[in-house]
């Protein structure tokens, strides 16, 4: 089985929508038998983050998220990220483990490709 590590380093909502396109293809990666590692790095750590306000019209990253994490997903936000942005981890989305630079690297090290958001 194939593997693949997603970083995402962009706030959520923002009008690149990077966030919700690393979502969705963490989505689609999952539906065709992926592993599927997701790292929240810098402002990335905001994706993970309870009770988010989405813009009208927007997808609902908190709930799409969630969604991926009962299907398989696997979601690290980094500890650095976390506290620079002063997030207590329990705002952050049930399922969500506090990563490191370390157990990046393995997943890095376990996946057969890297895509960075």
């Amino acid at each position: 089985m194939s593997a693949v590590t997603v970083v995402i380093q962009n706030a959520p909502y923002k009008p690149d929508n990077k966030a919700w396109h690393a979502l969705r293809f963490a989505g689609a990666a999952l539906t065709v038998d992926m592993t599927v590692f997701v790292h929240l790095l810098d402002d990335g750590v905001e994706v993970g983050r309870k009770n988010q306000q989405e813009p009208e019209g927007a997808v609902n990253l908190e709930e799409l998220l969630g969604e991926l994490i009962e299907c398989g997903l696997e979601v690290r936000a980094c500890g650095m990220a976390l506290d620079d942005c002063a997030i207590d981890e329990s705002t952050m989305i049930n399922g969500i483990e506090r990563g490191s630079m370390t157990a990046l690297a393995n997943w890095v090290k376990n996946s057969d490709q890297v895509m960075v958001f």
